[in-house]
């Protein structure tokens, strides 16, 4: 995939839509990163002054759920009841024993929904997205 893909639509605080589908090579099940680069200037390697990238803080993580040929919807991951367990605190947690959806932290003001019913970093309408 040659193509940058940045969010078009955020539709609830766990869907996004991305500006690239099916033509562009995404499926379901593709996982996705919604990243900030970190300033403008590459990393450039001492030694041999090639430039090794920038850096990107993750915003969050998604898995493309649904595709259509020039845009995909994808939705925060699902989290285990282990790695609930894990957490302090939640041993004693009614979610403890069953599966649920993380938030994304998304700009409240963007989400627009648009399905039928079926911190400072906070997601936005134009992020870059890349797949992992």
């Amino acid at each position: 995939m040659t193509k940058e893909m940045k969010i078009a639509k955020i539709i609830s605080t766990k869907q996004i839509v991305v500006n690239a589908g099916s033509n562009d090579g995404l499926e379901v099940g593709d996982k996705l990163e919604i990243i900030d680069k970190f300033g403008d200037e590459p990393i450039v390697d001492p030694d041999t002054g090639e430039s090794l990238g920038t850096l990107d803080l993750i915003k969050g993580n998604v898995i493309v759920s649904k595709v259509y040929p020039h845009m995909a919807i994808a939705d925060s991951p699902k989290v285990s009841p282990l790695l609930q367990a894990m957490r302090p605190g939640l041993l004693s947690s009614p979610l403890y024993g069953s599966s649920y959806q993380e938030d994304l932290n998304v700009d409240p003001s963007q989400i627009t929904g648009g399905l039928p019913e079926a911190g400072d970093q906070q997601i936005r309408i134009g992020d870059i997205v890349i797949k992992r």
